[in-house]
């Protein structure tokens, strides 16, 4: 895919693939399935724990580098069922031998950023249905890569972890602003407020923008999710400004941003201001989505709509969900080999992480930068480790 990308072309992509669609039925029995994990730290262990409570899931291999890790989750699925897994985790690339596996049903990912896009088109290569932690990728080339992936093998179901959209009250909320409840969409008001935080007990890969994405690339994107879900378009454009060195200013191994605020520009007249930072003292901090339109207001998060004139809200209906419901739904949609059944596919990762690079690339160059533009970054990865 050439450099002549544009944000149009980016759309249609999207839009193409969802013509694939199954139309088999999930029996009242599920199909057994048998899932491997590659990645098991703090939030691998967490998407393990939940999946162990599923049923019909047989945990069958595990694939970490890091020893305890790998020991600590062994102990896990033996405890929850009876037969200890397949360990992998001998050197950095030990999960491609895991990948070409045939008795692997999927792969759950949760590994560093900066692996995501490599090791996601190897399980497209490999045929392998995967839940992959979010971001999808951290960088343009990486997700251009992805996206003729989702070309070649359109077979193989995606999901992003973008827990939120697992709650069905707050689908419910999107339904109806796209079909109109809020009428034309004029503002966004977004916010994530952190408490100060060092990372001090994080690994160093988190505090490294080369390797995270920064923040607005490696956590704003369940925000910019939300967007996507509701405009189903990217931004045109993005304005930002930043600082770094406020939280750790000793310490030169992190060069994430501490700091940030950005305005971007929807098609049709949308304006979206977001802030983000690690400045917050206590009781300061917090997260907020709202959209504002001509009839309304909307809280996407509280699952809630505000009319104009009218002094009780419109709750969204339907079961609350998490980040076991959206394992869930993965699950479901392998069992009835229907892309198009997840909450978050493809899109959803492309869209969420064009909008965090956009306003890095914004903050960086003090200017406002258009879609279009973000499009020609052609800028590779930084080496990964060898594999000896």
């Amino acid at each position: 895919m050439g450099n002549g990308m544009t944000r149009r072309t980016f759309v249609k992509l999207g839009t193409a693939a969802l013509a694939f669609r199954s139309v088999a039925n999930l029996s009242a029995q599920p199909k057994p399935l048998r899932v491997a994990f590659i990645g098991v730290g703090g939030r691998g262990t967490v998407l393990l724990r939940e999946t162990l409570q599923l049923p019909a899931i047989q945990v069958v291999a595990i694939c970490d580098v890091e020893p305890s890790h790998l020991e600590r989750a062994c102990q896990l699925v033996e405890q929850a069922q009876g037969k200890r897994p397949d360990a992998y985790g001998k050197h950095p690339y030990h999960y491609r031998e895991l990948l070409q596996r045939p008795d692997i049903d999927a792969v759950v990912f949760a590994t560093p950023c900066y692996w995501h896009g490599m090791m996601y088109l190897d399980a497209m290569a490999a045929g392998k249905h995967f839940y992959g932690e979010k971001p999808l990728a951290i960088t343009v080339r990486e997700l251009k890569r992805l996206q003729e992936a989702r070309q070649r093998y359109p077979h193989v179901i995606v999901q992003i972890g973008f827990q939120w959209a697992a709650h069905q009250g707050r689908a419910d909320i999107v339904r109806k602003i796209r079909d109109g409840a809020l009428g034309e969409l004029i503002e966004g008001r977004f916010w994530r407020h952190n408490g100060w935080a060092s990372l001090s007990g994080w690994r160093g890969w988190l505090k490294k923008r080369a390797l995270s994405g920064d923040w607005m690339v490696e956590q704003a994107v369940h925000e910019f999710n939300l967007l996507w879900w509701v405009t189903q378009t990217h931004p045109i454009a993005a304005y930002a400004v930043g600082r770094r060195n406020l939280v750790e200013p000793e310490n030169p191994e992190r060069d994430v941003t501490d700091f940030y605020t950005a305005v971007l520009e929807y098609p049709n007249g949308l304006t979206v201001h977001y802030t983000h930072s690690w400045i917050n003292p206590q009781g300061y901090a917090g997260i907020a989505t709202h959209l504002i339109g001509t009839k309304g207001a909307a809280d996407i998060l509280g699952c809630t709509i505000q009319l104009r004139g009218q002094s009780e809200p419109i709750r969204g209906e339907g079961q609350p969900g998490d980040t076991r419901e959206l394992l869930q739904n993965f699950f479901d949609a392998v069992r009835e080999g229907d892309p198009q059944r997840v909450y978050c596919g493809m899109d959803n990762g492309v869209a969420a992480s064009l909008v965090g690079l956009l306003i890095r690339k914004a903050m960086d160059e003090k200017r406002r930068v258009t879609m279009d533009e973000l499009l020609r970054d052609d800028k590779e990865m930084p080496p990964l480790p060898p594999a000896s």
